[in-house]
């Protein structure tokens, strides 16, 4: 088992006991890939609209700004790699042959670059660690999108209602959004809509909107290309004090820190 952390990569091997994971692991979303693979244990994992029990053996890869969440099974040990980073570390050909990944199934192999991160990990230390490190994660990522997918769309359960709901937030990311549009273009009640999306989700939909908002201004922030002030009038923040503050709250720092 191991953490390693290194400017902005986060990759971990971890065994959770008999034990309820927190509500931090139950609602997740953030401006970083999340790769996953899971060595035993019970769980269904959600993102977004859709929910799949995972087996062991089995990758999912998590995109910038999909919320994503784990019910696992207290009575069973959980444990999994989980390799955190950003998009900026990767060659661009890569980003685009991972955009439309998520559930990846079983990939031929993968378990043993999984492996050779504990090696890495006991074995080597600073510079040396983080080159191998990268490297692996690399490897590991051609392999999950060269490897022949064994995710039958049976396996996985469509959720049609929030699919619509948040099909309608991505279409709309950069205007203001209110829960009276979405019920209005939906043709949902506002309790209904707030209610079914909560209990699915594990959190409001206007934390949802919000968090989607400025994630995906960050992304544009980090191109570095668009003035700080612009980006946030255009995902739809009509005071920039708003969009500082859940910047901040959200990113983990001010925007000007985000621009290359």
């Amino acid at each position: 088992m191991f953490n390693y952390l290194y400017n902005s990569i986060d990759f971990a091997h971890k065994l959770d006991g008999h034990t309820t994971p927190s509500d931090d692991f139950k609602k997740h979303m953030h401006d970083h890939y999340e790769l996953l693979y899971l060595v035993r244990g019970k769980i269904n994992y959600t993102i977004e609209s859709e929910t799949k029990p995972l087996n062991p053996g089995e990758v999912i890869l998590i995109a910038p700004g999909m919320l994503h969440f784990g019910t696992v099974d207290p009575n069973t040990s959980y444990e999994r790699y989980v390799l955190k980073f950003p998009a900026t570390i990767l060659p661009q050909f890569m980003v685009k042959n991972i955009s439309k990944l998520k559930y990846c199934g079983i990939i031929p192999k993968v378990q043993e670059l999984f492996d050779e991160l504990d090696f890495i990990y006991a074995t080597y230390t600073d510079d040396e660690l983080h080159l191998l490190m990268i490297t692996t994660l690399l490897r590991i990522i051609i392999c999950v999108y060269k490897g022949e997918n064994h995710v039958l769309d049976e396996q996985i359960s469509h959720n049609t209602i929030i699919a619509e709901i948040i099909e309608y937030i991505n279409k709309n990311i950069r205007r203001p959004i209110t829960l009276a549009d979405i019920c209005n273009d939906l043709h949902f009640s506002k309790s209904y809509i707030s209610s079914e999306f909560s209990k699915e989700m594990k959190t409001p939909i206007m934390t949802y909107i919000k968090h989607k908002k400025v994630i995906a201004a960050h992304m544009q922030i980090t191109e570095g290309k668009t003035r700080i002030a612009n980006v946030a009038e255009e995902f739809g923040f009509e005071e920039y004090s708003t969009f500082y503050r859940n910047y901040k709250k959200i990113i983990g720092y001010p925007p000007q820190e985000g621009k290359k």
